[in-house]
């Protein structure tokens, strides 16, 4: 419960009860992921902390929605960062073990010995893999027209809302009348 500041002291602060109450609360929970107090204070309770600085008039109530970034505790930036990096670097690691593993495995089997366990000539594998690469440039090239397309209906667009933009005349009447 918040006491110090009083609920009554922090009313003229916010449009009633209810903001007040979410307002002190989203600021606590900002307060508790890190963010930085705006004023000096002793409280170790974040919501306490958060009525002071609706007090102090340094948290105010804003009409609408905004989209307020709270700056975070330098610690916690770090932290976060690091934990990032960690993760990186695991997956570069984990991916390198991959890479490794199946060129380990490529290594034991020679190409005729992996034809032949498959079933397949030398032959009908160069055959597969050049129309895979066919069919690849395909899409790509296919992808490519769709790009310059929508590209074009893009600026065909902008164009149209320049002009309706524009002085035009009034629909159905003849040029030269207003």
């Amino acid at each position: 419960m918040l006491t110090n500041p009083s609920i009554e002291s922090l009313l003229p602060r916010a449009e009633n009860r209810y903001v007040l109450a979410m307002l002190t609360a989203r600021r606590a929970r900002q307060l508790t992921a890190g963010a930085r107090p705006t004023v000096e204070s002793e409280t170790p309770n974040h919501v306490s902390l958060a009525g002071e600085e609706i007090s102090a008039g340094t948290v105010v109530y804003r009409y609408g929605k905004w989209d307020v970034v709270i700056p975070e505790h330098p610690r916690i930036i770090a932290a976060r960062e690091a934990a990032e990096r960690e993760a990186r670097a695991k997956e570069e690691e984990e991916l390198l073990e991959e890479q490794s593993r199946i060129v380990r495995q490529a290594d034991r089997f020679s190409d005729e010995d992996i034809f032949v366990q498959t079933g397949i000539t030398a032959e009908d594998a160069s055959l597969i893999a050049e129309r895979l690469i066919a069919q690849i440039e395909a899409e790509e090239r296919k992808a490519a027209v769709e790009e310059v397309a929508a590209r074009e209906e893009r600026t065909d667009d902008a164009a149209d809302e320049g002009a309706e933009a524009g002085d035009e005349p009034a629909a159905g009447a003849e040029p030269g009348e207003a």
